[in-house]
């Protein structure tokens, strides 16, 4: 709490008026929640010609045009955030989130945010099909030894170039379980959970 800055994916007031589903002069991708994955988002399906004044609510151009931004959904059931380095514009099924947590990466706050672990707490602490900032501003983010950073960080970059490979992500899993000291029982508990 009070360590990031937040804001809604635009309200366009018509979405049939202003979105498509093809590329054409001036218009430029943006991402609804259905288009976001884990660490990352699909390619681009959806397109609009950002003319700030036609739209019924729109944030700041600084949360889009953010050199590094997450993006999330925001109408779930579980967290499901991913990394944007291209300015890329959102709906209102897609809020941003620019994590500003002393020393944590951006990179490092993403993998946190979609293991296992923050999903078991999410459902277990929560248990709603909304994403909210005042839920997420409770999760618990422990202090990291550099060496945990910096291999966290590494794991995480790589899923973002990547594709969602699951190795990695079962790494990342593993390293937040050690962080917490849990036991294999209390593990296989939480990976129940999250697929029932």
């Amino acid at each position: 709490k009070g360590n990031s800055k937040w804001a809604l994916g635009i309200v366009t007031g018509n979405n049939k008026a202003h979105i498509q589903d093809y590329s054409s002069t001036n218009t430029e991708p943006i991402y609804k929640g259905s288009c976001i994955l884990p660490f990352q988002h699909k390619k681009p399906q959806h397109f609009i010609q950002f003319e700030r004044k036609k739209f019924q609510q729109v944030a700041k151009d600084e949360f889009y045009r953010a050199k590094e931004k997450l993006v999330y959904k925001f109408i779930s059931n579980k967290l499901v955030f991913a990394y944007d380095n291209q300015q890329s514009l959102t709906l209102n099924s897609a809020n941003i989130l620019i994590p500003l947590i002393p020393n944590y990466s951006i990179k490092v706050v993403v993998a946190l945010l979609n293991s296992s672990l923050f999903q078991f707490i999410f459902l277990k602490k929560f248990s709603t099909h909304k994403i909210l900032k005042s839920d997420l501003e409770q999760l618990p983010f422990p202090i990291l030894s550099d060496n945990i950073h910096t291999e966290i960080e590494r794991l995480s970059s790589n899923i973002i170039i990547g594709d969602g490979d699951t190795d990695l992500i079962d790494k990342v899993n593993n390293i937040v379980f050690k962080i917490f000291n849990l036991e294999s029982c209390e593990i296989n508990h939480i990976k129940t959970n999250i697929k029932n």
